[in-house]
């Protein structure tokens, strides 16, 4: 009998993956004209894609120069529709039904729990329409006081580094990164954490190692399932990650309910609109104000506004400076229009007013996020059946929408592999569908973020290259991949020379 029900286990084991794929592929016999690579059973298009960051990155777009913008691809037992085409993305982003991300962000939720970012319906509506006035132009404004506080600390960082070895090529990722990290926590906790410096490196620490982490499952067919990554060598890793992460924030928020009860942050505008030094404080004046949100609803927000601000900010802002650097003629341009603006004022602080001035460093840092996508794929789950071009695409379907790869399509973009700023200026930009460029999303669902982001970048662009002349390492080429962002592998490196003033 005990033999027995060991090999009734062992079936059950070793059939319930194929019986999984068997369902699933018949559910997806509709789709059978759409093209893609053709899968195995149970472990999919695995051949056709490598498990790498770089890897996973030249599979996509070898895959996308096969079989074009609209694809089949099996990831293990799960079918993703690859697409990059600007008509479709419009189609879809643009609705009002298809508003879910796909299963795959609720690996995120161990972290971010039912934050702005994975939540959906009533939920998600209501706290959008709350946070949304985190980002009125006003408070906007507050916020650069931390940028310009954080930015200024890094380059004195950096300056110290320069001339401490003044022709040795520098890593600024590394730099940068911390730097990214102290601001965006500044601004949700209302708390400095002093990373430049070295201060809370297990919070730093369990930031990073989460996110790798979290990348890794994303793309495996295997580790998103919740038995097979407890069997896993990083399970024990990644929950010492959460307890770092829940009880820092834990910690903050109880800290800052003890000085709000004493005073509330902020002053009273003209108009009327209350300033606030950080989301957290935004989120206590709702709680205090009758609205129903619980310790665990604030931590969510506070932690789901830092984990969308940090990397996609710190990768945007090192592979815009490490395309200036790679075009002397743009940098000097720019150079320009930063002395026309500022002068030789070169450590006073910036606004959103100046940044808004300057026109041709706009077009550049949209270039940049177009030639290097921060975010260079997202996914949502259709809510209903989605016809398209007379395709019945099923409910339940995961989306692949590959940023990356439409900005790298010549039929989108023209010369794509060019870095060329102009593409952007306002007479050839509205020749462009207007889905053709979506860095931030598009349509009910997009960054909620993405003025903060852009005045973040542009702040330190400015004060890197008003500091900086960047000069390029010849013996440097980013080793790029695909995770949550667009990361290299090994850095950004440059060489750095003072400017004389």
């Amino acid at each position: 009998m005990l033999v027995l029900g060991a090999i009734v286990a062992v079936a059950v084991v070793l059939l319930t993956p194929l019986l999984n794929w068997y369902l699933n592929y018949s559910k997806y016999a509709c789709l059978r004209n759409v093209p893609g690579p053709k899968p195995f059973p149970v472990i999919g298009n695995a051949k056709d894609v490598e498990n790498t960051p770089k890897g996973l990155l030249h599979s996509f777009m070898k895959l996308q120069k096969k079989y074009g913008s609209f694809y089949k691809l099996w990831l293990g037992p799960r079918l993703h529709l690859m697409v990059s085409k600007p008509e479709y993305l419009e189609q879809l982003l643009n609705s009002n039904v298809h508003l879910s991300k796909s299963d795959g962000y609720d690996l995120f939720k161990p972290w971010l729990g039912d934050g702005l970012l994975v939540s959906t319906g009533t939920k998600w509506r209501s706290r959008r329409k709350m946070i949304t006035s985190t980002f009125h132009f006003k408070i906007l404004e507050e916020f650069m006081k931390v940028f310009n506080k954080q930015f200024n600390i890094l380059i004195d960082l950096v300056t110290k580094e320069v001339e401490n070895n003044p022709n040795t090529p520098k890593e600024i990722h590394s730099f940068i990164n911390l730097a990214s990290l102290d601001a965006i926590c500044e601004t949700a906790f209302g708390t400095p954490i002093r990373a430049q410096f070295k201060g809370n490196p297990k919070y730093v620490e369990a930031v990073t190692g989460f996110l790798e982490i979290f990348t890794m499952r994303f793309f495996s067919g295997w580790l998103r399932n919740p038995i097979l990554f407890r069997l896993s060598p990083y399970y024990k890793t990644y929950k010492e990650y959460l307890t770092i992460l829940h009880n820092f924030t834990d910690n903050v928020i109880k800290e800052r309910q003890r000085e709000f009860k004493s005073k509330k942050d902020g002053k009273e505008g003209d108009d009327g609109v209350k300033i606030k030094a950080a989301l957290l404080d935004m989120l206590l004046e709702a709680t205090y104000n009758g609205k129903e949100l619980t310790n665990k609803d604030i931590r969510e927000e506070v932690d789901t506004f830092m984990f969308e601000g940090y990397d996609t900010a710190g990768v945007a802002i090192c592979y815009t400076l490490y395309a200036i650097c790679q075009n002397n003629e743009i940098q000097k341009k720019i150079y320009e229009e930063l002395q026309e603006a500022f002068g030789n004022d070169i450590d006073s602080d910036i606004s959103t007013s100046q940044i808004n001035e300057l026109k041709y460093l706009d077009i550049v840092v949209k270039e940049a996020l177009r030639y290097y996508s921060p975010v260079p794929l997202i996914e949502r789950m259709l809510e209903d059946d989605w016809i398209v071009d007379g395709t019945k695409i099923p409910k339940g379907t995961t989306i692949s929408i590959f940023i990356y790869g439409m900005n790298h399509a010549p039929e989108v973009f023209s010369e794509p592999e060019k870095f060329d700023p102009e593409r952007f200026l306002p007479e050839k930009q509205s020749l462009r569908h207007n889905y053709a460029y979506i860095p931030f999303s598009a349509g009910p669902r997009n960054c909620i973020g993405q003025k903060y982001v852009m005045y973040e970048l542009k702040t330190c662009i400015i004060k890197f290259l008003m500091h900086f002349e960047l000069i390029p390492d010849p013996d440097f080429r980013p080793d790029i991949g695909m995770s949550s962002v667009l990361k290299s592998k090994n850095g950004i490196r440059m060489k750095l020379k003072l400017r004389k003033h």
